[in-house]
């Protein structure tokens, strides 16, 4: 039978860790943000775009949780880098449109020489997000694409409208492009069902938050998708195409990460066939 003072030590040890765990994935986890340098070969990319470097940014989520301190060490963090394009990826505010002029002044003072791209997410309000972006000098892609030159070389980035609050047009974003490498931005990776059908090379997506909570061998058990986990975070590839799912850098409906720690992408584009 075990002792009274057995039951107490170890139910002292219970309510420490608990504790324990509790502060690490409000306090600190949410803000120990991860750098992942991941390197993406794509065929026929053209000599002048060997070793593009394209930062992303993803569910930033401004709001009481998450502050304007912590958006703008990203925001530092990001410039670091000396990314040539930066990526936006989507749900820029949560819980209140009230907090968009805000996170959108700090994004403002990210730095790209080729130029900074975003798309909408499930989270961002279509009208007044693309005001506020646009108005910060951020170009917003909805359904549609830019040509990225270098001399007469030239590559594709387009983006397109949120898979759950936006109407996608894949046909009309696609319009006009050859065959020279295609970089997809697509909110939810949820959309590589139907764009592995489409002449697309790569996608860059985020919306998971790799779960946000993950436990130890087993892994997240929410994950908003379709798919459950399979696309919670990290390198896939469908048929010729290749996505990247960023875990994010913000929060949404509480206030924890737990083993899906921040997450800031840098990506260098290098010539050649992608073994995933």
């Amino acid at each position: 039978m075990i002792s009274r003072r057995t039951f107490i030590k170890g139910a002292g040890g219970c309510v420490l860790g608990m504790v324990s765990v509790g502060g690490y994935s409000h306090f600190l986890e949410p803000r120990w943000v991860e750098i992942n340098n991941v390197t993406i070969k794509l065929e026929d990319l053209p000599t002048k775009f060997e070793g593009l470097r394209i930062a992303q940014l993803s569910d930033i989520h401004h709001c009481e949780y998450v502050s304007k301190d912590f958006i703008r060490n990203c925001v530092h963090k990001t410039n670091a880098l000396c990314p040539d394009v930066i990526v936006l990826t989507g749900d820029y505010v949560f819980g209140s449109n009230d907090y968009l002029s805000s996170v959108a002044k700090e994004l403002s003072e990210l730095k790209a020489k080729e130029g900074v791209f975003a798309i909408l997410g499930n989270h961002d309000d279509k009208g007044s997000t693309y005001d506020e972006l646009q108005r910060n000098g951020i170009r917003l892609l909805i359904n549609e694409h830019i040509v990225l030159y270098r001399d007469n070389a030239y590559i594709f980035i387009a983006g397109i409208d949120d898979l759950w609050k936006g109407e996608i047009d894949i046909k009309k974003t696609l319009k006009g492009m050859d065959e020279n490498p295609k970089i997809l931005l697509a909110h939810n990776p949820d959309v590589i069902e139907t764009i592995q059908y489409e002449d697309v090379d790569f996608v860059i997506s985020g919306h998971t938050h790799g779960g946000q909570v993950c436990f130890p061998f087993y892994g997240p058990p929410i994950v908003y998708s379709k798919f459950g986990a399979r696309y919670a975070a990290g390198l896939f590839r469908e048929r010729n195409t290749l996505m990247y799912v960023n875990r994010g850098i913000g929060v949404s409906n509480l206030p924890v990460r737990f083993f899906a720690r921040p997450e800031i992408t840098l990506f260098t584009i290098r010539n050649g066939l992608q073994q995933v």
